[in-house]
């Protein structure tokens, strides 16, 4: 099975569903990334060139932790707009990965814009990448794929949950897949914001857990069907 991850910022799609894609790729899936922004305003200390570098260098490490091939569009850090540019570039990365499922932020539930509008641009592409008649540099997909939005940040009350993957094994590597975006721990979120993003991460999956109640289980991701045409009856059985 091919399946296919949006995320807005290199580290959102480690913090959203790492653990999730970790059981896809044991499984001996194909894992893919796509990070929309380049994260060039993650740093009070290096210039949005350097930081960007480095952020590309970090989601690469991360990726390949996971055997993913890592789609990077390099729009802005907070600049990200639904415009015709980037429907298609998120079209043409849904026709490159060929995804028979598809993770993404929900669209307009979520604190932060450009996670907002990822999630409103892949929810749009996972239909028009099968129409033949919008053009990309890649052939269209033969299909429709189902598509799961991740719990956002904060888990707000415009977001509940309906599967939940326990990723109890899988905790420790999804943490150090996060990790791996070095640059954005002590050096971004504490400055920033003064908060450790790991130990919330780690928190929130900890407490979708314990809504669960199920014994043995630690942490979880939790997602939401997509629901809107086409339907895919099923869709719960592709999660892992």
């Amino acid at each position: 099975m091919r399946v296919l991850a949006f995320g807005a910022h290199p580290d959102d799609v480690e913090f959203r569903c790492a653990g999730t894609l970790k059981k896809y790729a044991d499984r001996g899936d194909e894992i893919f990334i796509a990070i929309a922004t380049n994260g060039n305003i993650g740093s009070f200390r290096m210039s949005k060139e350097e930081i960007a570098e480095v952020r590309h260098k970090e989601a690469q490490n991360a990726a390949d932790m996971l055997g993913a091939k890592l789609f990077w569009m390099g729009v802005d850090d907070e600049f990200l707009f639904d415009t015709k540019e980037t429907r298609l570039m998120f079209i043409d990365v849904v026709r490159q990965a060929k995804p028979d499922v598809i993770f993404a932020p929900p669209y307009y539930r979520d604190y932060n814009p450009d996670h907002d509008i990822t999630g409103y641009l892949a929810f749009i592409a996972r239909v028009n990448a099968s129409i033949k008649l919008i053009e990309t540099e890649h052939e269209a997909h033969t299909k429709v794929p189902p598509m799961f939005f991740a719990a956002p940040f904060g888990i707000s009350n415009t977001f509940t949950p309906e599967y939940f993957v326990d990723i109890t094994e899988q905790a420790q590597f999804k943490m150090d897949m996060f990790l791996c975006h070095a640059s954005q721990q002590g050096a971004w979120c504490k400055d920033a914001f003064g908060v450790n993003y790991a130990e919330i991460m780690d928190r929130e999956n900890k407490a979708l857990a314990a809504t669960c109640g199920t014994p043995g289980v630690d942490s979880v991701e939790a997602f939401m069907l997509c629901k809107t045409w086409p339907i895919i009856a099923g869709a719960y059985k592709l999660l892992p």
